[in-house]
């Protein structure tokens, strides 16, 4: 299952050279992380495979890239009326860890179904510096009362993927490829949530690549921007599968969507299901000694696909 991304593009909402300041901007909080040669894959495919190792970011995902780089550039009115975000876990922790480094007072609103292990996390993270708050039983609760409370106070709202200083936070992990290889990657694949990540590196190798492509994996129980692309515009879905929770939206986002539209035929999304991502976790801890989040497995098991061409160079 996948689409082409066949709609007229239309202007980017951020450039290659956004997406530079960015990194210079996170560098002194977000360290590099380190691009792994997954020796398993490679011979399984026939490609020289790569994993990025966004595991090893200190909040273990790559979300502190977008929250900080939204975080650093506000105005002192802003930092005074304070941040909020809704997350039920990595935005979460990217958000209070970024807080915390810039000593900045915020609001988590979460889910109550989110689990004790995430919210300790986003405590130990934040510090004195962020509250949790229970926003309700399920996360567009949560949501919408972030958004109240950024309606009575004044706060900024820090989104986890629709905003062009988040995609181009989580942009500069593109920065880092292009560092770390010797030559252009053929291939980057990239899990798909709200489409934050995806976003951001399509736009940066669609300026500063030659020939290579990027294939966006989600979930198949919560495609959004797939249903996306065959719609030609974002769509809500009716049901969300929360396997996958790092991934589980109902509703791609606006400027992700326009970055992809954008980025043109070097851009494809595809799907893979729950048994599929369950397997790829299970072989990345088993061979690889990779504890991963569902999310993060998505693409990995995407290297499997057939469809990919063999004897090239892939990052994922």
């Amino acid at each position: 299952m996948s689409a082409e991304l066949s709609q007229e593009p239309s202007a980017p909402p951020l450039s290659a050279a956004d997406i530079d300041a960015a990194a210079k901007r996170i560098a002194p909080v977000v360290a590099p992380t380190p691009l792994q040669l997954c020796e398993r894959l490679s011979e399984a495919t026939g490609a020289t495979v790569y994993l990025k190792r966004e595991d090893l970011q200190s909040v273990r995902s790559y979300k502190l890239r977008g929250a900080y780089n939204l975080l650093v550039q506000l105005s002192e009115d802003e930092i005074a009326a304070g941040v909020v975000c809704s997350s039920a876990g990595n935005h979460a922790q990217g958000f209070a860890y970024a807080c915390r480094a810039l000593g900045v007072r915020g609001r988590v609103y979460v889910p109550a179904k989110t689990p004790k292990q995430k919210k300790d996390r986003i405590r130990y993270h934040g510090g004195e510096f962020v509250e949790l708050i229970v926003g309700g039983s399920t996360y567009d609760m949560a949501a919408e009362a972030a958004l109240a409370d950024v309606a009575r106070t004044g706060a900024t709202l820090v989104p986890p993927y629709d905003d062009v200083r988040t995609i181009a936070g989580q942009g500069t992990i593109a920065v880092e490829l292009l560092d770390q290889l010797d030559v252009e990657p053929d291939l980057v694949v990239v899990p798909v949530g709200g489409g934050g990540c995806v976003a951001g590196i399509a736009t940066y190798l669609a300026e500063r690549t030659a020939n290579t492509s990027v294939l966006g994996v989600e979930p198949a129980g919560a495609a959004a921007m797939m249903a996306a692309l065959a719609a030609g515009e974002p769509v809500t879905l009716d049901h969300v599968d929360q396997f996958v929770d790092g991934a589980a939206v109902n509703r791609a986002g606006t400027l992700t969507y326009a970055a992809l539209a954008a980025a043109g035929d070097m851009v494809s999304i595809t799907a893979v299901d729950e048994g599929a991502v369950c397997t790829a976790m299970l072989d990345l801890y088993q061979h690889e000694g990779i504890i991963a989040e569902p999310a993060a497995r998505c693409r990995s098991r995407a290297c499997w696909k057939p469809t990919l061409s063999q004897g090239r160079r892939w990052c994922a």
